[in-house]
């Protein structure tokens, strides 16, 4: 489950509620498994500003009382159910890696200038 690999320098994070989509922001959002097992809740994204794509979901969740951040691979398939805000994926609780925030930096006003200006995505 636990992952200690260090994440590629390209990846920035991003809080959920500066991640917008048509019916509001990820701020709020829960993360359900397709057999309806909450995850956690999304408090930001991975992103990747060259490429203009989202690498990684991070999600909260409890464990044994615990807050704890983890990520969650953002191209497995999901549904996003606005109006009861869930993401539902086709992921469980064992897809979950652990997220260390020390070893990402926040998205900033240059990543915004390198997403504006790079390549268009593939």
């Amino acid at each position: 489950m636990a992952n200690d690999q260090a994440l590629p320098d390209a990846l920035r994070y991003l809080d959920a509620d500066q991640v917008k989509h048509p019916s509001g922001t990820l701020a709020g959002v829960t993360v359900c498994s397709s057999d309806d097992e909450t995850l956690g809740a999304i408090s930001g994204v991975l992103v990747e500003p060259a490429s203009r794509r989202v690498r990684y979901f991070v999600v909260d969740r409890r464990v044994r009382l615990l807050p704890r951040r983890y990520m969650l691979a953002a191209d497995t398939p999901a549904v996003l159910e606005a109006g009861d805000q869930k993401l539902r994926i086709l992921s469980s609780v064992d897809d979950l890696e652990r997220f260390d925030a020390r070893q990402v930096e926040r998205f900033s006003d240059e990543d915004a200038i390198t997403a504006m200006f790079a390549h268009p995505a593939a």
